[in-house]
């Protein structure tokens, strides 16, 4: 390595582990309150794998810290954080920034493929962070997080997945015939098969049996439309929105209706969430005019995804 290159990738090590640590320091005031109010969490994302896989806190950069927590803990954590200095931010679910715009949260209070949300509380691993006990999916769930998370809800995979999944393979004992049968119980089959197929690609040293990408292979007519798709739409190049195509899509049968009817005139909570003081004071306009917003978007993001796949044929 050049000393040039040397001397940007130490800059960037040094800059990444600057920060994080200062986010980590912020995170674990925030834990310790809830801890002390009773308020259970699960860390997702970054926020468990940069302690958990990397051990150092320079090679991978924290963003939003990312947690699931019971719905009804909400009205309590929102009392904690807002006694910390946390303002709420607008978006779908509930979020929340300090005043120095260092660490923001970003909470959930289900995962969105799973039907029985008791399980995975119950798989959840606990561990030490800076003498404070704190909650990471188990490794299975964990697994499939991460790749559900990238190949369905943002819609792109990236280098930093794979390294991710990678490690997670690597460092923790991993019960594939239990991620077979859990991703087909989910209707995740293809999503993941697409998943641990670029993991692959990027990592040659990512332990992923081949009878495990055998087993999830597309198997049907519909299957390998579905791989073909997710092969041309889900690059390292996003297509703005894709997501929420995926969202829709990847549930089976009637929860597709189900989840495009709450999408379109969803609970009042949602509103406050997304549209903050516009709801306050325009209630009545703000729910009329969702679905004609929706709609508008859903007619842009077909010309994103036919313009893709068009491009991607050629």
């Amino acid at each position: 390595m050049k000393a040039a290159e040397l001397d940007r990738y130490l800059t960037e090590y040094s800059r990444t582990s600057s920060w994080n640590r200062i986010k980590f320091e912020k995170l674990r005031v925030v834990l310790s309150h809830m801890r002390d109010d009773g308020i259970d969490c699960i860390l997702l994302k970054g926020a468990d794998v940069v302690p958990r896989l990397y051990g150092v806190l320079g090679l991978r950069a924290l963003g939003d810290v990312d947690m699931l927590v019971h719905e009804v803990d909400l009205p309590r954590l929102d009392h904690v954080l807002t006694r910390l200095g946390y303002r709420p931010r607008i978006d779908g679910n509930p979020a929340y920034a300090d005043r120095d715009g260092i660490l923001a949260l970003d909470i959930v209070t289900n995962v969105w493929y799973v039907l029985d949300q008791a399980l995975i509380w119950q798989r959840a691993v606990q561990r030490d962070f800076g003498g404070l006990p704190i909650k990471g999916l188990g490794t299975n769930d964990l697994l499939i997080y991460l790749i559900a998370y990238s190949a369905v809800h943002r819609g792109y995979v990236s280098t930093s997945f794979a390294r991710d999944v990678a490690l997670l393979a690597r460092k923790e004992e991993v019960d594939w015939d239990f991620v077979v049968g859990e991703v087909c119980r989910c209707h995740l089959k293809i999503p993941v098969y697409h998943g641990l197929s670029f993991v692959s690609t990027r990592s040659a040293a990512a332990p992923i049996p081949d009878h495990v990408l055998r087993r999830l292979a597309p198997s049907t007519v519909i299957e390998r439309l579905w791989s073909v798709g997710f092969e041309k739409l889900v690059t390292e190049k996003p297509v703005p929105e894709l997501g929420h195509l995926l969202l829709f899509l990847t549930r089976p049968g009637w929860k597709k209706w189900r989840w495009l009817t709450e999408a379109l005139f969803p609970r009042a909570a949602f509103f406050k969430y997304r549209y903050g003081d516009q709801w306050t004071t325009h209630p009545s306009r703000t729910r009329l005019s969702r679905p004609f917003q929706l709609l508008a978007r859903a007619a842009m993001l077909f010309v994103r995804v036919i313009r893709r796949l068009v491009t991607a044929r050629v």
